[in-house]
């Protein structure tokens, strides 16, 4: 310990921990006067002094002439030292790794940073004479909420810098490196997107599906739907190109999207049961937009009656064949059905999307006219003709 271990590099003087051998930062002389014990109050006086960083180093203190100040020699704990809690990382303001760490697993999230950076504008610090390394505690705050975060499972997202860097209203060193976009903004944006790209998922399949609901909307407000349902069904293989596209990108946002984090500063992760609700709600909106996209193919299923029967034709009643045009879909089938159905004196009607025709069985005895059988289909939103003779 009596070996001189100060040099001059220009005109600033360093010096290496005569323990652990590094060179430590330079600390004003008030903040290890106001931090050392009243007995040992004396051995302060002259010279530099340096803080030693090393966390198994018991060294605090050491002076360019080589003496020491270890940690019992301190009035306050030193939480970078220690390894038993509490570990105090905010000396201002009592913030310690513990509650830290408490908080973030209670809510899935950190506030410390923002409290500490508001009672810092507010000139309600005191780094200098409260803190062992005699500056801004944030760096050492950043750190905690870092490894507090990255000890929990599941990706890593941002959460907003500690500060602005070049912000005048706070201490030079508060703030860490960050990048152009803050990781508050970066996690925020990601949200968004995930949103965003399951929204448009959806939104693609409805449309993707409007060759067959359209014309039912359509034709709830009078108007002709067979231009619009042809139109979207040229469409739809567009739509549906497009859905599997934004859901794909929905998964990457949820499963395999990394949140950046700028060096030094903290990074953030929603908690497990947050996380596992969006992914949840991803897959429900999956199956939706399957459900919704591929609502052409089996509506028809749903709604179609069995063709007549043959003892039923044989029981008096006759069969009225009418074409139909302008049908996309088996739902365009089933809204025919429907229509026809309700016109008096119609007892079935059956109608195959594929061949564009229609079966409809009648009242022998009082048979609807075929105008009403035609103006049923047009209702619907297609054109008719009748097929053969009656």
């Amino acid at each position: 310990m009596g070996r001189n271990v100060a040099r001059k590099e220009g005109e600033k003087v360093t010096a290496l921990c005569p323990v652990a051998g590094l060179p430590g930062k330079r600390v004003s002389g008030v903040t290890v006067r106001n931090l050392v014990r009243t007995d040992r109050i004396e051995e302060v006086e002259g010279g530099e002094w340096f803080y030693c960083d090393l966390p198994d180093c018991d060294v605090v203190y050491f002076a360019a002439d080589g003496r020491t100040l270890p940690k019992d020699a301190l009035r306050v704990r030193v939480g970078a030292k220690e390894n038993a809690s509490p570990q105090t990382v905010c000396y201002c303001f009592g913030h310690t790794a513990e509650s830290i760490r408490e908080e973030i697993d209670r809510t899935g999230r950190s506030t410390v940073v923002a409290s500490i950076t508001a009672k810092i504008k507010a000139g309600e610090c005191a780094c200098e004479t409260m803190n062992p390394k005699g500056a801004c505690c944030l760096g050492d705050v950043n750190k905690a909420v870092k490894g507090s975060f990255a000890s929990l499972d599941g990706e890593r997202i941002g959460p907003a810098p500690a500060c602005a860097a070049g912000d005048p209203a706070l201490p030079h060193d508060c703030c860490a490196p960050r990048e152009d976009a803050p990781p508050e903004e970066m996690a925020s944006r990601t949200a968004r997107a995930g949103i965003l790209a399951a929204g448009a998922s959806l939104l693609s399949a409805i449309m993707a599906s409007a060759c067959c609901w359209l014309p039912f909307v359509l034709v709830a407000f009078g108007a002709s739907a067979a231009g619009a349902s042809a139109a979207f069904e040229r469409l739809r293989p567009i739509f549906l190109g497009v859905t599997p596209l934004f859901l794909g990108l929905g998964f990457y946002l949820a499963y395999f999207r990394k949140g950046a984090c700028a060096p030094g500063s903290a990074c953030a992760t929603p908690s497990r049961k947050v996380k596992r609700f969006n992914r949840a709600m991803l897959w429900v909106a999956t199956v939706a937009v399957a459900a919704i996209a591929f609502f052409p193919n089996y509506v028809g299923f749903l709604w179609r009656r069995a063709p007549p029967a043959a003892t039923e034709v044989a029981a008096g009643v006759k069969t009225v064949t009418l074409g139909i045009d302008g049908m996309t879909c088996e739902a365009c089938a089933a809204s025919v059905e429907k229509e026809l159905g309700a016109v008096a004196g119609v007892r079935r009607a059956f109608v195959v999307y594929g061949e564009g025709l229609a079966t409809v069985t009648v009242d022998a005895a009082s048979p609807p006219a075929d105008s009403l059988l035609v103006g049923a289909v047009e209702r619907a939103g297609y054109r008719a003709q009748i097929q053969g003779g009656r």
